[in-house]
């Protein structure tokens, strides 16, 4: 599986701070003595801790976050899934509060055992919130994401003061715990407060704004510095005006000319469409950096290149800013004609270039584009972006095909919910099962 092979890195960094949490936990000696069971309980509170603390900290999207885990989709994916995993394991916590020898502090301002149902309750209200991220604003969903902290302040204090380890001591699990609550918190306080203000390095101004159909706008934005990417990577940007607000959103850098950035955005939603109507030259916008694998120099030739729609733009960006040195075929497929952008400089390519090779459909006339469209005969390396329904359907029917050398894709939503998540897993499980058991 393609997400185990990338990030397997991330994966043995998690399973590690799991086995040091278990064994500091296990080593550590309590107040007074108490069964194995009880120990066994705490511990398993303090993996919920650090479950969120790594949901809050793989949101900072840092260097090292991106180096371990190969790129942000992976980086989103193993986000939810950790969310999703502690979630049940907050459930099976709250059955097991039984086994727990508990010390109580009664010189603390707030019962420590009273919070915990407040903990759970706020824990699970937000989740059920962000189980219904398809139907909210993007705006709306990242301010609910911040309130996260609250139900992980109050847990901690839950944990720190009740149970019956001195977990605020100069001991290994003192230190371990402290450190996990800091990194927790210290993550969360980034990206609640110093996020929009430090991330954003990189400064341009439009230059201009064309409008290539009734609803992609291209951007041509005049960088005060150089910008540094490697084309078919993506990068987050703010406007800071009305009606803006600031708020940071997601887009395929689709190209560059010297000290210019290029931007060819769809209208697929309230904040594309306020770019499409509101933009004006001369409007700033600051960005991030560069994020993204998937960068075609750094892939062996030949390469196939499947493109649906807007997801034409990493592909664009390619073609406008390096010199095509690989052996590609373009599969470019849209709905109808008019929503085809550039199609006139691929063409232009594909009789300038002997290297370089545009076959284009349209599935009004020409139907769905499937893989027996498409010639993988020489084992290329494949690249994928476009609309989910169609990059579902063609991840599928690769899946059973071994002609390909790689698939290459980047396609995660920063609003995936995690009840498709899991029904997505699901699915997977019941097809495997199937297929052993027929």
């Amino acid at each position: 599986m393609r997400y185990f092979k990338e990030a397997w890195k991330g994966l043995v960094f998690i399973l590690v701070l799991i086995l040091f949490n278990a064994i500091f936990w296990l080593t550590a000696t309590p107040i007074f003595a108490q069964p194995i069971e009880s120990t066994v309980a705490q511990m398993m509170g303090a993996l919920i801790l650090i479950g969120f603390t790594l949901v809050f900290f793989l949101a900072t999207k840092n260097t090292v976050v991106n180096y371990l885990f190969k790129g942000l989709e992976n980086v989103y994916i193993t986000h939810r899934v950790l969310a999703m995993i502690a979630f049940l394991m907050i459930i099976v916590h709250s059955q097991s509060t039984n086994l727990i020898f508990a010390y109580f502090r009664p010189d603390y301002p707030f019962d420590a055992a009273a919070v915990a149902p407040l903990a759970r309750n706020l824990f699970f209200g937000l989740i059920v919130l962000a189980l219904l991220a398809k139907y909210l604003k993007y705006e709306h969903w990242r301010t609910i994401h911040r309130f996260m902290i609250i139900p992980y302040l109050i847990a901690s204090y839950h944990a720190f003061f009740l149970s019956s380890y001195e977990l605020i001591s100069v001991s290994f699990l003192g230190i371990w715990m402290m450190g996990m609550i800091a990194i927790g918190t210290a993550s969360s306080f980034y990206m609640i407060v110093l996020y929009r203000r430090t991330a954003f390095t990189y400064q341009g101004v439009v230059q201009s704004v064309t409008y290539l159909n009734d609803s992609v706008t291209e951007i041509e934005l005049k960088m005060s510095e150089t910008y540094p990417y490697k084309s078919g990577q993506f990068a987050f940007v703010k406007i800071n005006r009305e009606p803006f607000k600031g708020i940071p959103h997601p887009f395929s850098i689709s190209g560059k000319e010297e000290d210019s950035v290029f931007f060819t955005i769809k209208a697929l939603g309230d904040f594309t469409q306020d770019l499409k109507d509101h933009l004006k030259e001369g409007d700033t916008m600051h960005l991030t950096k560069a994020y993204g694998h998937m960068t075609f120099e750094d892939y062996p030739s030949p390469q196939v290149w499947i493109a649906g729609g807007i997801g034409i733009t990493p592909f664009l960006s390619h073609l406008r800013t390096q010199t095509v040195n690989q052996n590609i075929d373009l599969y470019y497929s849209v709905r109808h004609r008019e929503d085809a952008v550039h199609l006139d400089y691929f063409k232009k390519l594909d009789k300038e270039l002997k290297n370089f090779h545009l076959h284009y459909s349209e599935s009004d006339k020409d139907g769905f584009l499937s893989l027996n469209k498409i010639d993988l005969s020489h084992q290329p390396t494949v690249f994928l972006c476009g609309p989910v329904p169609m990059a579902k359907a063609l991840k599928k029917e690769l899946r059973n095909n071994q002609e390909y050398r790689q698939l290459v894709f980047e396609a995660f939503s920063f609003t995936g919910t995690l009840v498709e998540d899991s029904i997505a897993w699901l699915k997977r499980l019941k097809r495997r099962i199937t297929k052993k058991n027929p």
